[in-house]
């Protein structure tokens, strides 16, 4: 008679092994391993909670912390909140979300889909619960704004905005919601009124917080915020207070995402005022700071602007690489800009 169901490496059949498990993002168990790491044991670890009043027995605390370790991705209770609450998030680790949140960031120029794969992963406890979550819902909310959902991109904004305390996790908050406001109302007047005050808000954190924020990353903050206002004033028709406003950036190559919107804004205004060939040397070195920096979005706005300078015959083949990229990137946004200037190109061309 069978003693019970056949075992394997001493599982039961049927029951996954840790090896053929699906792969998940930041677990418990990585966050645990990483404060032991930093104060050498988990004893040490149980001390530190202790201290601060979790409890007065160091070895229930202990016992916590490995029940702790198994919860993989789920809600990690009492203990979970009170051991973020005093040690927070690895910096490590918030740099990865960190990363994934920021526009300027080349992870935005990766594939839609697997923009969104990442994001899930992450969008899970013990980053979920923690203040890097800010990061995630703004990566989540890029994304929505790239497949032009922006019904979808609203309320994830707007969680973002009661995470978000630090410096560069406001400023990007207050762009993307003003990009979000400028799609959001056809009526170019009514769209620059809401989106304003965030644009303000926006430069005001950013003159007040220079000093502690990467230079990298505040002169890309300063060159989209230049692209903000001088997207609202090309609308006006005033394109030279535009080509001012991207001047007005500086000339040192501090980023290669601050410079394509330095080089990319001077080569449109250029371009209105009748200077071709100056306009596309610019535009093609825009290109060239895209493709430095791995900005394969940027890239394609790039070559749509070098085909709006080339015009016909030459546009075209230009337009045909711009369009296989958005493609490849199943890129919704991307797509729209790019028959948006095929459409514009061929009324040029007919008059």
């Amino acid at each position: 008679m069978a003693s019970g169901p056949p075992r394997r490496n001493g599982q039961k059949t049927g029951q996954r092994t840790t090896e053929t498990q699906a792969p998940v993002g930041y677990t418990w168990a990585d966050y645990v391993e990483a404060l032991v790491a930093e104060y050498d044991t988990l004893a040490a670890v149980a001390w530190k909670l202790v201290e601060r009043g979790l409890s007065e027995d160091v070895t229930s605390v202990e016992r916590a912390l490995r029940r702790l370790r198994g919860r993989g991705q789920r809600d990690g209770g009492l203990i979970g909140q009170r051991v973020l609450r005093v040690f927070g998030v690895p910096a490590t680790v918030e740099a990865q979300a960190r990363w994934m949140g920021t526009y300027h960031s080349p992870f935005g120029d990766l594939p839609v889909q697997l923009c969104v794969d990442q994001l899930r992963l992450w969008e899970r406890p013990p980053l979920s619960e923690s203040k890097a979550r800010v990061w995630i819902l703004l990566g989540l909310a890029g994304v929505a704004l790239r497949r032009r959902a922006f019904d979808e991109a609203r309320p994830l904004l707007e969680a973002a905005a009661a995470l978000a305390d630090l410096p560069a996790a406001r400023i990007e908050h207050h762009l993307a919601t003003s990009y979000l406001l400028t799609r959001l109302d056809v009526n170019a007047k009514r769209a620059e009124a809401a989106a304003r005050p965030h644009l303000e808000s926006a430069r005001s954190i950013l003159d007040a917080s220079r000093a502690e924020l990467d230079p990298a990353d505040a002169a890309c903050f300063q060159a989209r915020l230049v692209d903000h206002e001088a997207f609202d004033a090309n609308r006006r028709g005033d394109s030279a207070r535009a080509l001012a406003l991207y001047r007005s950036l500086s000339t040192e190559d501090v980023h290669p995402f601050a410079s394509y919107r330095r080089d990319a804004g001077v080569a449109f205004g250029l371009h209105r005022q009748g200077a071709r060939d100056e306009a596309l040397g610019m535009a093609r070195r825009a290109c060239e700071h895209a493709g430095d920096g791995g900005y394969v979005r940027l890239r394609v706005m790039g070559l749509l602007m070098v085909a709006r300078i080339q015009g016909a015959p030459d546009h075209e083949g230009t337009l045909a690489r711009a369009a296989a990229i958005a493609k490849r990137l199943a890129d919704p946004e991307l797509l729209v800009r790019v028959e948006r200037a095929r459409d514009r190109l061929s009324e040029v061309g007919s008059k």
